[in-house]
């Protein structure tokens, strides 16, 4: 299976060394590059890749840019390409696929493809797009969480205070929004419904549930590094090993 990439750099020598490296590796293929933020969602939003080797900066923007425009449409792998270690690592360590600090040699890029090829055989992105949002939540300028959620069913539309939601869960193309023992759908993308709530207060734990911190009650372990979530109203919903390094410390010192 040949996997397409695309490459997000301002500087033509990244582009050309990242080109250099991927070219003896036949299950890869570039089918484009992009040296600005617009041109970037451009090339990824038309050709949908499997992965995206991102510069953190590109000319006097960003590339937070791109993922905060792409969020809820594309579902990629994303490897940063940075040369500003103070900030991506702050940012970055585990809170993405990988990243590669400039000037890495080929032996470093090796190592990173070997991360992504055991990405690509689990093509859950819940885990990526959920540390991205917590990224995102802490850059200035972003907007305010969401208050209330619009509900449209064929008789009314009403509103749901986030203060009374429990957890979502993705159903097909819905949302089912749980609070207060009742279930409301909502016809939009978890992963775009849930960028609008604080990332503080409301946690992704698999890549179809998303759960209010608050409203845990018990984490229990089960095998293979998996637990399982209990929640206040004695629902149970499991948390994945991918999902386990989000918790909040609090709730990890107790695992």
């Amino acid at each position: 299976m040949t996997h397409s990439v695309v490459i997000v750099d301002d500087e033509p020598p990244a582009r050309a060394k990242l080109l250099r490296f991927l070219a003896p590796l036949p299950e890869f293929e570039v089918v484009a590059q992009a040296d600005t933020v617009e041109t970037a969602v451009q090339e990824i939003t038309t050709h949908r890749p499997d992965i995206v080797y991102l510069d953190i900066q590109l000319g006097d923007r960003s590339g937070f840019e791109v993922i905060e425009a792409i969020r809820g449409q594309v579902s990629a792998h994303i490897v940063f390409t940075t040369a500003y270690s103070e900030y991506a690592v702050q940012a970055f360590d585990v809170q993405a696929l990988d990243y590669l600090l400039k000037p890495f040699d080929r032996e470093r890029f090796l190592r990173s493809v070997e991360r992504v090829k055991v990405e690509l055989a689990d093509p859950d992105q819940g885990d990526f797009e959920e540390r991205v949002r917590r990224v995102l939540a802490n850059l200035p300028g972003q907007p305010a969480p969401i208050k209330q959620i619009l509900v449209r069913d064929r008789a009314r539309a009403y509103f749901i205070a986030v203060n009374d939601i429990d957890r979502l869960a993705a159903a097909g193309n819905y949302v089912e929004i749980h609070a207060g023992g009742k279930v409301h759908l909502v016809r939009e993308p978890l992963a775009k419904l849930v960028a609008q709530l604080d990332a503080g207060d409301f946690l992704r734990v698999h890549r179809a549930h998303v759960v209010k911190l608050s409203f845990i009650a018990e984490l229990q372990p089960l095998f293979h590094g998996d637990y399982e979530l209990i929640m206040k109203n004695g629902e149970r919903l499991p948390l994945s090993r991918r999902y386990k390094a989000l918790l909040p410390a609090s709730i990890r010192e107790r695992l």
